[in-house]
């Protein structure tokens, strides 16, 4: 029996890294990806499982000392390793002979066309769960897949509603960030009805209220977002249709990566007949290096 075809069988040109393309693919539905990818906040992954540390200062006074004294006790400071895991997203295409042969109109490659449309829900993907995912290892028939990012908020950084929105919901969750450090740049990705919610919020609101000519929409790095002050520090708010509909997740973006163990990809894949076959794949996880640098408001059924 012939071996089955690998990857060294194919030739040089078949596999087309598209790393650089996906930047360029429907930045406005995948905000989140489309900042960490234009900011440059992308590094390698070096196994399936990334760690990282994080470490906090010892937070006792008294270390004050008499005159001519002997040296205190020993104080140190505290790490903890946080892990995530990479997990596979592919997406396969097929085109008969037929069908490519055709060239419809508008289309003309058709196999092409199909391959940038596998593009486009890849990286759709990637920013649902960069955002939503959950933890799992794989097992048996589960996958892995990764954390996104409101499971990886220190579970201390987190205000429930237990009503309607408030003011004081979005400075306690604010507060909690910056008594821990934060004083980067917050991004918050919110749904379009907490959008609404936190709209009339900033227009009642004396310490949240929005930046610029009536709260007008502002560009960053080709994403529209509407900036708000509040006394810990300036967010913008950026609409996003794969933030979960009842959560207000708030970063540091500074300390949020991507990485990649493959970053995106398409290759053929082997075939038996008349047609053509080839998939995007992609390897890759989420880091919130600092767990605090991140907030999360719940908003429960009564707040809705």
């Amino acid at each position: 029996m012939a071996d089955m075809i690998k990857r060294k069988d194919f030739l040089e040109n078949e596999v087309v890294d598209l790393t650089e393309e996906i930047k360029q693919t429907s930045p406005t539905d995948t905000p989140l990806t489309t900042l960490l990818m234009s900011r440059g906040q992308v590094v390698p992954a070096k196994d399936i499982t990334v760690t990282w540390r994080e470490k906090e200062l010892n937070s006792e006074r008294g270390t004050l000392k008499l005159e001519g004294s002997e040296a205190g006790e020993v104080i140190t400071s505290s790490r903890k390793t946080l892990s995530n895991v990479c997990q596979i997203i592919e997406k396969v295409t097929q085109v008969s002979g037929t069908a490519r042969s055709l060239n419809p109109m508008g289309i003309n490659d058709v196999f092409n066309a199909e391959v940038q449309d596998r593009l486009v829900e890849t990286k759709r993907d990637m920013e649902w769960y960069f955002l939503n995912g959950t933890k799992a290892l794989e097992s048996g028939a589960t996958p892995r897949q990764m954390n996104g990012l409101v499971n990886l908020v220190n579970a201390n950084n987190v205000v429930e509603t237990k009503g309607a929105l408030t003011e004081d919901h979005f400075l306690d969750a604010l507060q909690k960030m910056w008594d821990h450090g934060a004083q980067g740049e917050y991004f918050s990705f919110v749904n379009a009805n907490i959008k609404r919610m936190i709209n009339n919020l900033a227009k009642a609101g004396n310490n949240v209220r929005f930046l610029g000519d009536n709260g007008s929409m502002q560009n960053v790095l080709g994403i529209g977002v509407q900036k708000i002050v509040t006394d810990f520090g300036e967010i913008s708010l950026v609409l996003d249709r794969y933030a979960d509909t009842k959560t207000i997740l708030t970063v540091d973006l500074g300390e949020v990566q991507i990485a990649e163990l493959r970053g995106t990809f398409y290759e053929d894949l082997p075939k038996a007949g008349d047609y053509f076959k080839g998939h995007v794949l992609n390897e890759s996880t989420i880091k919130l290096l600092n767990s605090h640098a991140g907030s999360k408001i719940s908003i429960t059924e009564a707040s809705l």
